[in-house]
């Protein structure tokens, strides 16, 4: 799934983070939110309205559950356990190291 910025949706000042008129690599979903590499290379959660879908097909290994209230959760397989992303940002080597396998062979497949 790929996305672009909105121009006219964006304060840039809040996303200071993201460049109009890039494409960005969604990674995962969390209710109304695309999780995507910034252009730091950090993977952080966005509001989904502030995107245009470019292409919207999900990869094939994504799982998708629901919570209580109805909000979706869509991540590959071996970043889609409670509390990945807590352990990634909190520098566990293990959830760093799955965090890129799991992204350099997404991108592979979109440049293939």
């Amino acid at each position: 799934m790929i996305v672009k910025l909105l121009e006219n949706k964006v304060n840039y000042s809040d996303y200071s983070d993201l460049s109009p008129n890039q494409l960005y690599f969604v990674i995962g979903i969390e209710a109304d939110d695309y999780r995507l590499l910034n252009d730091y290379g950090k993977p952080y959660l966005y509001p989904a309205t502030i995107f245009k879908v470019i292409e919207p097909t999900e990869p094939s290994d994504w799982i998708t559950e629901y919570g209580d209230n109805g909000e979706r959760y869509s991540y590959p397989k071996l970043i889609n356990e409670v509390g990945f992303f807590e352990d990634y940002f909190d520098g566990i080597e293990k959830a760093i190291f799955r965090f890129w396998h799991v992204v350099n062979q997404h991108l592979s497949k979109v440049a293939a």
